[in-house]
């Protein structure tokens, strides 16, 4: 529409002959060019219905100058445009690129699996989103995927005590695709914002979503310090290790399970449904106190303070999943 106020009234509905009818407001009509036999789309859900006309969607795009940019800020820049959803952005310049540049400009879309390299001349580098991005839910299913890989790497390489570099590297590279889900379901999340109406049950997920993607970013991210503070760890301090990462693997695991389960749920639950699965994320979230114990307890005098420190955000992390996931649980019966 060209104008973006949303205007608000009430009409009465209409019956014509067997039917109910609603006259459409004669200016709405005319801005959007809607006449007799025009086709509308009609979306509803329980009590909200949407009208909504069918024409393309407009390309969005952007001309950037990076005479004046300092190279670290183009990364930032470039993951910003694709979450807002920019289908393309050309990057220009007063003077030539040099070769640095455009290896940086390059490097930085691994962050953004849809953006690639389409035109390029002297002074300036276009890229382009190739591909359809993936959905809200379907991008948070591949980041729990990604963090459950890197827990299963972290723990291998502290049982194996074997190739502890390889599996230190490996650990990494699964971090920064971490950080791509992240970015897909921030930009998944953005492009509901903009036309809420067209999904309305997936709208609701959309802030537990993002809270959850930025949580398993950060438990990611401790995991990988963990592993690159242990070097050939000893005998006694890799089995406390072991112990207490197979329960945080075990807590993950049932996070990760609730979620598949429960994300999102299209059926009509109860509070009895899901209190069983409540009462399990409630174990999770006040045992916070006493797995830094154990950990205080099992870790002192054989490791260093770092390591205790990440074990113990990594649970920290887990619970404020717990929680967020509660309060989705607590939404969808309430919907009921």
């Amino acid at each position: 529409m060209v104008n973006d106020l949303i205007k608000s009234e009430v009409r009465t509905l209409q019956k014509v002959g067997g039917s109910l009818a609603l006259y459409l407001p004669k200016e709405w009509c005319e801005i959007n060019n809607v006449s007799k036999g025009s086709k509308i789309n009609l979306r509803y859900s329980d009590d909200f219905i949407c009208l909504d006309v069918d024409r393309p969607e407009k390309v969005k795009g952007l001309s950037i100058d990076t005479t004046s940019l300092l190279e670290g800020e183009l990364k930032y820049i470039i993951i910003s445009l694709y979450i807002l959803g920019f289908d393309y952005v050309k990057f220009t310049s007063n003077r030539r690129i040099s070769l640095p540049l455009r290896r940086y400009l390059v490097s930085s879309l691994k962050h953004t699996p849809e953006y690639k390299v389409v035109d390029e001349g002297d002074n300036f580098i276009t890229i382009k989103r190739v591909g359809e991005g993936e959905d809200l839910i379907k991008a948070l299913i591949r980041e729990f995927n990604i963090v459950s890989t890197v827990l299963r790497y972290a723990l291998e390489a502290i049982e194996s005590g074997k190739d502890f570099w390889d599996y230190s590297d490996a650990v990494e590279e699964l971090d920064s695709e971490v950080d791509r889900a992240r970015t897909e379901v921030e930009r998944a999340a953005y492009k509901l914002t903009e036309k809420p109406y067209l999904n309305p049950l997936k709208m609701r997920y959309v802030i537990p979503s993002v809270l959850i993607s930025k949580l398993l970013e950060r438990l990611a991210d401790h995991i990988v310090l963990l592993i690159s503070e242990l070097e050939k760890p000893p005998n006694e301090l890799r089995r406390s290790l072991l112990e207490l990462l197979n329960e945080l693997n075990s807590n993950y695991e049932g996070l990760r399970k609730v979620f598949e389960d429960h994300f999102p749920s299209k059926q009509i639950i109860s509070i009895e449904d899901v209190g069983p699965t409540i009462s399990k994320l409630v174990y999770i979230v006040e045992g916070k106190k006493k797995f830094r114990e154990v950990v205080i307890k099992t870790l002192q005098g054989i490791s260093s303070e770092l390591v205790m420190y990440h074990v113990i955000r990594i649970y920290d992390y887990l619970t404020d999943t717990a929680e967020v996931l509660i309060n989705v649980l607590v939404d969808s019966t309430s919907h009921a």
